[in-house]
C-alpha cells in the first residue's frame, strides 16, 4: 500500500459531499452489473480515476452479491431478449469449456445487452434519485433552520 498513499491521501477519495457520494453510487451501480468477476478492482480504479469517494463506490457494486447475482442476471437476460425480440431459452450452466462454447452461444447476447441496459439504468436512476432527495433534504433543512431563527428571533423581541 506504500506506493499507493500519497494517491490515496487525496481528499476528494474520502469526502462525503452530494456530488462526491451520488456519482460515487451511480459507478458502483454501472459496475455491479458487469458479467465479470472484477467489480471490485473495477469500482477501486474507476473511483481512483474519476476523483470520488472510493468506499462508497466498493460498497455500492455489492448490490450486485452471491445472493443477489442470480436473480438479477436472469432479469439481465430475460431483458436482453425482449428486447432483441428472441425467445427464451432453457439453459442450465456448467461450469465447463464446453458449455462456454455451446451452452453460451444463444444466450449471450440478450444478456449481455441485458447487462448493458441494467448498468446505465440503474446508474442513471440512482444518481439522479439519490441526487433529488439528497437536495431535497438539504433544502428542507434550509427553510427548517430558516423558520427556526424568526421564531428565536419573535420569541426575543417578546421578552
Amino acid at each position: 500500500m506504500r506506493p499507493f498513499q500519497k494517491l490515496l491521501e487525496h481528499p476528494a477519495y474520502w469526502s462525503l459531499n452530494r456530488r462526491n457520494v451520488t456519482r460515487a453510487v451511480a459507478l458502483g451501480m454501472f459496475i455491479a452489473f458487469i458479467p465479470l468477476p472484477i467489480h471490485v478492482v473495477g469500482a477501486a480504479a474507476g473511483a481512483l480515476l474519476l476523483r470520488i469517494n472510493v468506499p462508497v463506490t466498493i460498497a455500492t457494486v455489492f448490490v450486485n452479491n452471491p445472493l443477489t447475482m442470480v436473480p438479477l442476471f436472469y432479469f439481465a437476460y430475460w431483458l436482453g431478449a425482449h428486447l432483441l425480440g428472441t425467445p427464451l431459452h432453457n439453459f442450465d450452466i456448467e461450469m465447463s469449456w464446453q458449455w462456454l462454447q455451446t451452452g453460451l452461444l444463444p444466450i449471450w447476447q440478450p444478456f449481455l445487452l441485458g447487462c448493458f441496459v441494467l448498468s446505465v439504468g440503474s446508474a442513471a436512476l440512482t444518481y439522479v434519485l439519490l441526487g433529488g432527495i439528497w437536495h431535497l433534504t438539504l433544502v428542507l433543512k434550509y427553510h427548517e433552520r430558516k423558520r427556526g431563527g424568526t421564531d428565536k428571533k419573535s420569541a426575543n423581541t417578546e421578552k
